[in-house]
């Protein structure tokens, strides 16, 4: 095991680290009334909230609560500005040391990873299985409620593998432990340390399918994740394995779960990946659809301006750069110039 990290609490509460993570938070958001309002005073509040950290007299504020409805319905807990100050400043200081321990194989978070990253990584592995078996088979799992089922000892274990400093614990207890209307179980979905939490919780089911069970063939973006094997039943197996490890971090798989023919595709991070190529969700060029014609109406009626459509139709256009879907762009894009009313 790594030597455990120490003396990084002079660094993570430092005035000049404070500055670098408000600039983190406030990118992309300087205009927001909030960001404004803490702006105003900043040297003092910033002064405040270091002394806070420093006294071990900071907690985190109450969430704010939203919905959304991509990529799938949920309820999006958001700390407040000077907590995402918090949050920030510690990640800025101890993010080397969990991507030490991270394997190659987990792409969510992480700078040069992502999901492009592993949809890429995803299409590679099969066509090395189908070289390699011919025909192989998937073992596609999913956590159910992966980030309202972790568990804070386990979690809080995990970060005192990779810290000694009793400061820097202190904040990560705090942060776990008080961060959430539940007791002793759960993180909120909105909060930069929570994705990097939740990815070092899964982080010794990455260790054990890749060095003890040796799958060669495997991808994990959060709590969903991906195996490639010979055939239905090392899968078969590969998923009794993946059930009792789970089981021992309280975790259980999700319905969803499910084996089948790589030849099949696989639905993963947002595209459907096959050996030779690599296609978008069918639903989400539906709703580009959808999203266009609804766009043209709006520049007809007056209610939006090109400055408002172009970087909806970049989004677009961005996601299917990624796969192979050349002619269903095209298409899309020639039905919505066609179907845009001319300029005045």
């Amino acid at each position: 095991m790594a030597k455990r990290a120490s003396n990084l609490w002079p660094t993570i509460t430092s005035f000049e680290n404070l500055v670098a993570a408000w600039n983190d938070v406030r990118r992309g958001k300087r205009f927001s009334p909030v960001i404004l309002g803490y702006w105003r005073n900043l040297e003092e509040n910033l002064l405040g909230l270091q002394q806070a950290l420093v006294d071990h007299g900071w907690g985190p504020k109450p969430l704010r609560l939203f919905s959304v409805t991509e990529p799938k319905p949920r309820v999006i807990q958001a700390p407040a500005c000077e907590d995402r100050i918090v949050h920030h400043a510690l990640m800025r200081v101890v993010k080397p040391y969990f991507e030490r321990r991270f394997r190659a194989e987990t792409c969510a978070c992480r700078k040069g990873l992502g999901i492009h990253a592993a949809s890429r990584m995803t299409t590679a592995h099969l066509r090395a299985a189908a070289a390699r078996w011919g025909h192989p088979y998937i073992l596609k799992c999913d956590v159910s409620a992966f980030f309202l089922s972790i568990d804070h000892e386990i979690l809080m274990q995990r970060v005192s593998r990779l810290f000694k400093d009793p400061d820097v614990l202190w904040l990560f207890e705090t942060l776990i432990r008080k961060c959430h209307g539940y007791d002793g179980v759960g993180l909120p979905l909105g909060s930069l340390t929570s994705q990097w939490l939740a990815n070092l919780y899964l982080d010794p089911l990455d260790h054990y399918l890749t060095d003890e069970m040796g799958s060669p063939y495997y991808v994990r973006y959060m709590d969903d994740f991906l195996l490639i094997g010979p055939n239905k039943e090392w899968c078969s197996v590969a998923l009794d394995h993946v059930r009792t490890f789970l089981a021992c971090q309280r975790l259980a798989l999700n319905p969803k779960t499910s084996i089948f023919p790589a030849s099949h595709g696989v639905d993963f991070v947002g595209y459907r990946h096959f050996v030779d190529f690599t296609l978008p969700r069918k639903r989400t060029v539906k709703r580009a659809k959808k999203q266009l014609k609804a766009l043209c109406r709006m520049y007809a009626q007056g209610r939006a301006d090109l400055e408002y459509i172009r970087p909806r139709v970049a989004a677009f256009t961005g996601y299917m750069r990624h796969c192979d879907a050349h002619r269903t762009v095209d298409a899309i894009l020639q039905d919505f110039i066609l179907s845009r009313p001319p300029s005045k």
